[in-house]
């Protein structure tokens, strides 16, 4: 199966407090700020399908245990 790599452009409207905010992270990381945002999503499809399979997997059994014990003391008086 051959995949078709070719690259895509994609308007993306930021606020200009996120664009300023992504931008200065970007140059802090010494990438580009297209770079910053494709590493952002990919991060948040990663995130999201890790949470899918977290729901979809059976809870852990729960292991069993007992009351904690109470001091003689507490009984004889009466607390």
């Amino acid at each position: 199966m051959t995949t078709n790599r070719r690259r895509q452009s994609f308007p993306l409207r930021l606020s200009p407090h996120a664009r300023t905010q992504a931008s200065e992270q970007a140059r802090r990381e010494g990438i580009s700020l297209n770079h910053f945002i494709s590493l952002a999503v990919a991060e948040k499809i990663s995130r999201t399908e890790q949470d899918t399979l977290q729901r979809q997997q059976p809870p852990e059994p729960r292991l069993r245990t007992e009351a904690p014990l109470q001091s003689p003391d507490r009984h004889a008086s009466g607390q």
